[in-house]
């Protein structure tokens, strides 16, 4: 325990905690060996073994060390280490510590450094205090600044805007591949090696992982230069990692539009399979939605009298809600799953009734019936979209809308929404007599 001692009014000052009397004999320490002061000046008069050995008496004992440095001990036989000193006209005492926590030989340095202080017209005691509090408060900022910090800060301003599962992904690659290396760091003090050796670590076995990690990376200090933490981004740019380099864009797998009824005859063959899993695939198809928002469809998100589907914003890509016009076919099938309601959910999980049906699911189907080579299951959107486009019957924008692809002028978007109403439920019909009409040749 660190106390300050005006002997002549016996008024003692005690540190606030145990840890800062550690810090406090650590910084002492420091002091000693920072301005040099590993060599005595001081005649020692004290030894190891005097000083192991020495018993308790009836009143304090008092062994003198030179240079004002005492070890005092006490009737029932604690010791301690004192330093005796004036400052200011008064006498005054430090205790610098317990022994044997403090060693004879720590003991002397913490003894030096309190020395050179008062020499220089320092109250020990203040000096440690003050350095300790500007050093708590130092770690503090750097706490709020390091990239785990900043990170956090980021992924909640920004998750409002993005879907629950693009939010649960950022967390877990970051948490994962990142965060491990990089979060103690302050954000500022990242250099652009460090997060290319990082980049390069995961590229080499996970090309993907490594983009995206580079993706988020990047928003996070994009966030941090808006916000005035750094002054630059650090981040290497995707064409320096080996396989970032050689990427292209390829664009999902599908089926040409004559090879669909094969497709959907498959699914209406395979009896196998679960119903739940074909009638998804059926309503992917007939719908032109995305796969989780098919997979997470809700009971309430339908309005079986009029025919329409509405798919929240939060559950959308674009976070914007999305009307779905169900054809005759799309309705029939949803109509037979209502029977079967045991959830909130369309498609429900098997295992838990409470959660949706996992995203793999439909993806293990079709490599199970012999799919996996020749198209991916969001990629049945673009064999819609050729379709439409191929027939010449349908203006560009309201396909556009009808695959629920943003519109960049958003007063444009409202009103294109509301005037395309009766174009896309026609359309969405007859693309649905036109897979009835593929399924009857694939027979």
């Amino acid at each position: 325990m660190l106390l300050w001692v005006d002997v002549r009014v016996y008024t003692l000052v005690y540190p606030q905690s145990a840890t800062l009397m550690d810090n406090a004999l650590s910084l002492l320490l420091e002091l000693a060996s920072t301005n040099s002061q590993s060599v005595d000046s001081v005649a020692r008069l004290l030894s190891a073994a005097k000083v192991r050995t020495v018993k308790s008496g009836a009143k304090p004992i008092k062994l003198a060390d030179g240079g004002g440095l005492v070890l005092y001990v006490t009737p029932s036989g604690t010791k301690s280490w004192r330093y005796r000193f004036r400052l200011g006209g008064k006498e005054q005492t430090l205790t610098i510590g317990s022994y044997p926590e403090v060693s004879l030989e720590e003991a002397r340095q913490a003894h030096r450094a309190a020395r050179w202080l008062v020499e220089r017209g320092h109250a020990p005691l203040v000096y440690l205090e003050t350095q300790l509090q500007s050093r708590s408060d130092a770690k503090a900022l750097a706490e709020r600044h390091s990239f785990d910090a900043v990170c956090r800060d980021w992924l909640a301003a920004t998750k409002g805007n993005l879907s629950s599962t693009t939010v649960r992904h950022r967390q877990q690659m970051l948490d994962k591949h990142v965060l491990p290396i990089l979060g103690k760091r302050p954000i500022a003090a990242i250099t652009r090696k460090e997060l290319r050796d990082l980049l390069l670590g995961i590229d080499k076995d996970a090309p993907v992982t490594a983009r995206h990690c580079r993706i988020y990376i990047k928003q996070v200090f994009d966030w941090a230069l808006d916000a005035e933490l750094v002054q630059g981004s650090p981040v290497p740019k995707a064409t320096s990692l080996p396989n970032q380099a050689s990427r292209r864009s390829v664009p999902r797998k599908a089926l040409p539009v004559s090879a669909l009824g094969s497709f959907l005859r498959t699914i209406e063959d395979a009896k196998t399979s679960d119903v739940l899993t074909r009638t998804a695939l059926w309503l992917l198809v007939l719908t032109w939605s995305r796969t989780a928002e098919v997979i997470g469809a809700k009971w309430n998100e339908f309005d079986l009298v009029k025919g329409v589907w509405t798919i929240p914003a939060e559950r959308m890509k674009a976070r914007e809600a999305h009307v779905v016009y169900l054809s005759a076919q799309a309705m029939t099938r949803v109509k037979a799953l209502k029977k079967l309601e045991c959830s909130d959910y369309l498609f429900p999980n098997r295992r838990d009734p409470k959660r949706a049906m996992g995203r793999m699911t439909l993806s293990a189907w079709r490599e199970r019936w012999g799919f996996a080579e020749t198209m991916e299951i969001h990629g049945l959107r673009a064999v819609a979209s050729t379709w439409a486009n191929e027939t010449g019957r349908y203006r560009p924008d309201v396909i556009e809308a009808a695959l629920a692809h943003k519109e960049g002028d958003r007063v444009r978007a409202a009103y294109n929404r509301a005037a395309f109403a009766n174009e896309r439920r026609a359309m969405l019909q007859a693309w649905a007599d036109e897979c009835d009409r593929l399924l009857e040749l694939a027979c």
